[in-house]
């Protein structure tokens, strides 16, 4: 019951935003909102987490789980995703042109940006949180709305859910991907101590560290939430690195561990290095492992 009590309000303001087509949602001032609220969120769950006691070694905690689940993800997916191109991969041309600077340039301006309002918010936290209390229940609400919008960016972007899910290639390397993932998330919560369930929360962002650490924070876990943010962030910025050269293997490794980073932000290295046939098995690949972000997360801090 409290899996669902959960899940379903999330689904449901993502659906919502999804299947209602209202005006003023338009294409740019959803991308605006986005954009806006996911900062809003994360200088808050900043906020959440500079008010926790023992903060330096919460911190410090959150850090070295990362960076043992960063190692643990990387191998188990590029091992799984190498095997499966080996066997399935449909053979999309590799380029061998330049590395596009100007997108890893980019990466790091927004990693930048980004920690720079998570800082913010935790040095707010720390000296204002006798003044400030209810952050918990604000980001709660507005992660509502936040998955209203993505659901309105889903159905913007003439994404059908049908033709998605029955692109070949795509289902493959995003149901390898999400296998080896949650794989590394079990055997890295041995390894790290703690509860299975959070083992695989943590890893079920799939590189969305802009929803992935809002959605464990918001569920009543922010050290578990900066860990996720803290993972997926990595992960992002280190496809972006090695898509080049991932992509002299196969498809299966440089589409697979962009993980949902392939519909969009990493979505033009990938074409650049496959060719443009190489797009709708991107796009297939990370919207699925990006729907799957807000319901696997939610079932698994609820077991």
């Amino acid at each position: 019951m409290a899996i669902l009590t959960t899940l379903l309000p999330l689904l449901a303001a993502l659906l919502i935003g999804y299947w209602i087509d209202i005006r003023f949602f338009n294409a740019k001032r959803v991308a605006k909102g986005l954009n806006q609220l996911v900062y809003l969120i994360l200088g808050l769950i900043g906020f959440s987490i500079g008010a926790l006691d023992n903060l330096t070694e919460k911190l410090l905690i959150a850090g070295y789980q990362a960076f043992i689940l960063v190692i643990l993800v990387s191998s188990f997916n590029l091992i799984a995703l190498y095997f499966s191109g080996l066997k399935l991969d449909s053979h999309y041309e590799n380029n061998s042109g330049p590395l596009l600077q100007a997108s890893k340039w980019q990466a790091i301006k927004d990693a930048i940006i980004t920690l720079t309002w998570v800082f913010a918010g935790i040095a707010a936290g720390f000296i204002g949180k006798q003044w400030f209390t209810g952050v918990d229940k604000l980001v709660t609400a507005l992660l509502y709305i936040l998955l209203f919008l993505i659901g309105c960016q889903l159905r913007q972007g003439n994404y059908r859910l049908r033709k998605l899910f029955l692109n070949r290639q795509g289902l493959i390397i995003a149901s390898v991907t999400i296998t080896s993932t949650l794989l590394a998330g079990w055997v890295s919560a041995l390894l790290l101590h703690i509860n299975w369930h959070q083992g695989l929360a943590v890893v079920s962002g799939f590189g969305w560290y802009s929803l992935s650490g809002i959605l464990i924070t918001g569920l009543g876990d922010p050290v578990l939430g900066t860990t996720a943010f803290l993972l997926d962030l990595s992960r992002e910025i280190l496809a972006l690195m090695l898509i080049p050269f991932l992509a002299k293997w196969n498809s299966h490794l440089s589409v697979g561990y962009s993980g949902a980073t392939a519909m969009d932000f990493t979505l033009p290295m990938l074409g650049k290095f496959h060719g443009s046939q190489i797009i709708p098995v991107c796009i297939a690949s990370g919207f699925i492992m990006s729907v799957l972000v807000p319901i696997l997360i939610p079932i698994f801090i609820g077991s």
